[in-house]
């Protein structure tokens, strides 16, 4: 089913978050407003960056009985998360208008860059059933714990300030990729690492923000999450960073699941960041794959 065939069964909305890195540009305003001429489509803005802020609006708005058909979320990443979590076994059809900073799932979805075309797909594209992962019950497409989620914290604190910010959260990183920590992980209950530990990723998406191919393998239809841990040290870490801007695959090992556990064996509280929001601090994390936890409107 098309994402207009579902449209004419029941109403559109847009949702605009305009606490989003990129909301307030003349692209995304185009975007919308075509998007809105097509589908016909209930506009709702808001502005924050707290997701559980967002989530408590977005069930104001979308809740059970409203006539929704079509949910089109304008924001980042992480405001699109917030509508897996709120949405998710809802009879509907997610479209996305990328306007955070890192857009990863604009890669997935193949949307392209001009406004009015991601408009097109977002009103003709195919609405296809996709796979998430549940981290410690929070749903994602992506998840990172370790480094990347350290990354991720200080350029939310930072005021998430769009290339400027993610630089410098970056630059203010680089000193923890010296303290590696310990951690044991096990998929489907067989242990695939356990001792120094940079960076695990684990998902249903091969991207990462700015379209980086962290986790190549991952897709969102196979019933399954895929697994890399990047154990470091740091030089080794550079590389394999430089092979995902090179657009090469890198040289961590994936392995695929449907259960993914971590634990530190440090002692050390490790931090998980998802769809680029950092969700919390724990000594253990547990990812399930959710089948066909939402329906998402793509050029698949």
């Amino acid at each position: 089913m098309s994402a207009a065939e579902a449209a004419e069964r029941r109403p559109a909305a847009i949702i605009l978050n305009e606490g989003a890195g990129s909301a307030r540009t003349s692209h995304v305003r185009r975007a919308v407003e075509a998007t809105r001429r097509l589908l016909d489509a209930d506009l709702h803005v808001t502005d924050t960056r707290d997701p559980g802020a967002l989530a408590a609006w977005l069930a104001e708005r979308i809740h059970a009985d409203a006539p929704y058909r079509t949910v089109v979320v304008a924001g980042g990443d992480g405001s699109l998360s917030v509508a897996y979590n709120t949405l998710a076994g809802r009879d509907l059809a997610i479209g996305y208008l990328p306007a955070g900073f890192g857009n990863a799932t604009r890669h997935l979805l193949r949307l392209p860059r001009d406004p009015e075309d991601q408009a097109r797909v977002v009103a003709t594209g195919e609405a296809r059933p996709v796979d998430l992962v549940a981290a410690n019950g929070r749903l994602a497409l992506f998840a990172g714990a370790g480094w990347d989620a350290r990354v991720a914290h200080r350029y939310a604190r930072g005021g998430a300030h769009r290339l400027p910010g993610w630089a410098s959260a970056v630059a203010r990183s680089v000193p923890d990729l010296w303290h590696r920590q310990r951690a044991e992980v096990r998929v489907d209950g067989r242990t695939v690492h356990s001792g120094p530990m940079e960076l695990l990723v684990v998902g249903t998406t091969p991207f990462f923000g700015r379209g980086l191919r962290v986790n190549p393998g991952a897709r969102p239809d196979a019933g399954r999450l895929m697994l890399r841990v990047y154990p470091g040290p740091m030089p080794l870490m550079a590389l394999e960073m430089l092979r995902w801007v090179a657009h090469r695959r890198p040289r961590a090992v994936g392995h695929a699941g449907a259960v993914v556990e971590l634990e530190s064996r440090d002692g050390s509280a490790v931090p998980v960041q998802v769809d680029g929001d950092v969700i919390g601090l724990s000594s253990t994390w547990r990812f399930e794959v959710r089948p066909r936890a939402v329906t998402l409107i793509g050029r698949w």
